[in-house]
């Protein structure tokens, strides 16, 4: 049924209305590319990222709502907030942005105007009464805080399914295989097929959580140096458990030169390399540089 015209307001003409609502047409943009609208109470309630969240901004008449995503998914959903809050809607137009509902209880009525955003894939929402000569400031701003909260609460949700489809970063580390290769020599490697970046942080958690004694690191190097105490170079042994078998109380005079270790990391396409060295930075087969490469490749599968 063809619904009758709808009366445009005098400041939007219909060649603006249709140069903002035409189109839905797919760019290169990118939502870091719009400045954030500066007032949001969405954020703290939702926490829903800036690049997806719908943001109140401007004052008095310019008052609107930003809304990023799909323009036909938003209309839909803003004819189903007015169905969510019981009012009905007296017309719509979608290809000009205009839906004007019933009159409430009170007998206002409001008009929603939707307009292209500043970017693609983003709209630009007003609500303000359909008489324009009895319109009621409080009322409308009331009306657009509650789209607003209506419409960041369907973001949460398509945030949480978003995130309840795509595996954990606790998960992904765990799913990483991390193989200990017999080389050339006697000695040996781990090979951990993951990126340079995530082993160096995931070694490094490691060494500092279970009290490895790092004197030093160098990520431009990729190399941790450590002190180690082998226990079984001791005749004492400390209690079993992982690295729970070091003697840090020594003093640096006391420690003896092969008990300083070069962990080295080396970046290998999209897996990394882990070696040890030894104090003097040369790669060695000692059965301590076997039994530390054993226990980091234990916490690394964990």
């Amino acid at each position: 049924e063809t619904m009758p015209p709808l009366d445009i307001p005098p400041d939007l003409s219909t060649s603006r209305i249709n140069d903002q609502i035409a189109g839905n047409q797919q760019s290169s943009a990118t939502y870091s590319e719009y400045e954030e609208a500066s007032t949001n109470p969405l954020a703290a309630r939702y926490n829903i990222t800036p690049e997806s969240k719908p943001a109140l901004s401007g004052e008095g008449d310019d008052r609107h709502l930003v809304v990023p995503g799909d323009r036909e998914e938003t209309w839909q959903r803003i004819e189903a907030f007015w169905a969510d809050i019981n009012m009905n809607i007296h017309r719509k137009d979608q290809r000009i942005g205009l839906m004007d509902t019933q009159p409430d209880v009170d007998g206002y009525a409001y008009r929603v105007r939707m307009e292209r955003g500043d970017v693609n894939r983003s709209a630009r929402v007003y609500v303000n009464g359909v008489d324009d000569t009895n319109r009621n400031n409080q009322k409308d701003e009331a009306m657009l805080r509650q789209l607003a909260e209506y419409l960041g609460g369907l973001y949460q949700q398509d945030k949480a399914r978003a995130e309840a489809s795509l595996p954990s970063s606790a998960a992904q580390q765990t799913e990483a295989r991390v193989i200990l290769l017999d080389e050339a020599e006697g000695q040996q490697a781990l090979l951990v097929e993951q990126e340079f970046t995530t082993v160096w942080d995931r070694v490094g958690r490691v060494l500092d959580s279970r009290g490895f004694a790092v004197e030093d690191r160098d990520r431009s190097r990729g190399t941790y140096y450590v002190r180690y105490l082998d226990p079984f170079n001791e005749a004492e042994r400390e209690e079993p458990g992982f690295f729970g078998r070091m003697a840090f109380w020594k003093d640096d005079d006391e420690v003896a030169p092969e008990e300083y270790y070069y962990i080295k990391l080396i970046s290998d396409a999209s897996d990394t390399r882990i070696t040890v060295l030894d104090s003097e930075q040369v790669r060695t087969s000692s059965e301590t540089a076997k039994r530390l490469l054993g226990l980091i490749q234990e916490q690394l599968t964990q």
